[in-house]
């Protein structure tokens, strides 16, 4: 029974801490004109604000399996979120400079939690790998929903203040570092991240690991260029801020079903998955550039599906690219640390052919070729996890 009681714990900590991995990210778009009024910043700045916590997921991504061995995973993750929790409660009290600051602090935690993620669930859910992954995506995936559905009405409820409404996502975050400091706790010694002594395996050198980590890397940069501008694609056209934000967070909550249904559909092979999906994306991609007004429900729910099935389905062949479980921290260092630099380009630089032409037709058309790579990647990490399962 105290097993039992322990493991429930566990899953709690483990899915309110994902679920707080993403709101500070995604309350920025929906409120992004009250921001860059208030702050003047152009929409190349602006971007950036979503995109520098991508390129700390990617730049400290490898720092958190050190940091895991050194204090233990549980207790580094309640690190993460106590630092997630001070740096989302200061960002927006004063200038820019604690806005960048803070934000930067911001993807640091992000990243270092991130990157626990799988080695975590290895660590605490040995039997349960697959189904308890599939849980913790769809928290991550919740958290951007909420995140990107609520910052807007939560601002409107505070008077219009964009400052307090997204240091009010603190207090979520405080919640999940309460209940993961209390399981990590009675922990007698920390369990730490398993590296294989004297194994020799790099995914550095691995042409396998760099075709997952691409398609890791891509497929982030499909996401993150939508969350940043997809609300922003509309106000442009004349929606109120709430109405953008409610198509941002539709755009969301589809991804939280196709990460739950892919895995299960590709258990065997994923690369009928990953290609219907991509071309899904690419699609939807396409028509919000060209016809955004012609079904804009319907693009957004679309893109969410295709998007949220190429997370889900990310994260399962980074988690069997590498040859035995003790190097998975290996292969998901790389793969963040590659794919989330790469996807951190997205947002600025949608913003960037913004300011150049004037409108988002090009930014989002400028988007395809991506997604056409993409899916060669993709294709080629689904042919290494099939290969591998058939041995």
């Amino acid at each position: 029974m105290r097993g039992r009681l322990t493991t429930a714990a566990w899953l709690a900590a483990v899915l309110l801490a994902a679920v707080n991995l993403r709101p500070v990210i995604a309350s920025v778009p929906p409120i992004v004109d009250a921001v860059r009024g208030s702050l003047g910043l152009s929409a190349s700045a602006a971007g950036v604000l979503t995109a520098v916590p991508v390129v700390c997921m990617g730049l400290f991504a490898p720092a958190a399996a050190w940091a895991a061995g050194r204090w233990g995973t549980g207790r580094t993750m309640a690190l993460a979120l106590a630092l997630l929790t001070v740096a989302t409660a200061v960002r927006p009290l004063a200038g820019t400079g604690l806005l960048y600051g803070a934000t930067v602090l911001v993807g640091v935690a992000i990243a270092v939690g991130g990157a626990l993620m799988p080695a975590l669930v290895r660590d605490r859910f040995p039997d349960r790998v697959g189904p308890v992954t599939g849980l913790y995506t769809t928290a991550l995936i919740s958290g951007a929903l909420i995140g990107s559905g609520g910052t807007e009405p939560l601002r409107d409820f505070l008077g219009g203040s964009w400052r307090s409404a997204l240091a009010l996502w603190a207090l979520p975050a405080g919640l999940a570092l309460a209940v993961c400091w209390l399981v990590v706790r009675p922990a007698v010694a920390p369990r730490g991240v398993a590296v294989a002594v004297g194994s020799d395996w790099s995914p550095w050198r691995d042409r396998d690991a760099w075709m997952v980590t691409l398609y890791m890397g891509g497929q982030s940069l499909l996401y993150y260029a939508p969350l940043a501008w997809l609300a922003a694609r509309y106000t442009e056209l004349g929606w109120s801020a709430a109405r953008a934000g409610g198509l941002l967070a539709l755009f969301s909550a589809t991804q939280v079903v196709s990460a739950l249904v892919a895995p299960a559909l590709a258990r065997r092979d994923p690369r009928p998955a990953i290609v219907v999906a991509l071309l899904l994306a690419i699609g939807c991609l396409v028509l919000i550039g060209v016809s955004p007004l012609s079904a804009p429900a319907l693009w957004a729910a679309l893109l969410g599906l295709g998007v949220g099935a190429n997370f889900s389905l990310a994260l399962t062949v980074v988690g069997q690219v590498a040859p035995t479980p003790a190097d998975t921290p290996r292969a998901s260092g790389m793969a963040f640390f590659v794919g989330y630099l790469l996807a951190s380009l997205g947002p600025v630089a949608v913003g960037f052919l913004h300011d150049l032409t004037g409108g988002f037709r090009v930014p989002y058309l400028a988007l395809v070729p991506i997604g056409l790579l993409t899916l060669g990647f993709g294709v080629a990490a689904g042919t290494v996890v099939t290969r591998r399962s058939i041995r």
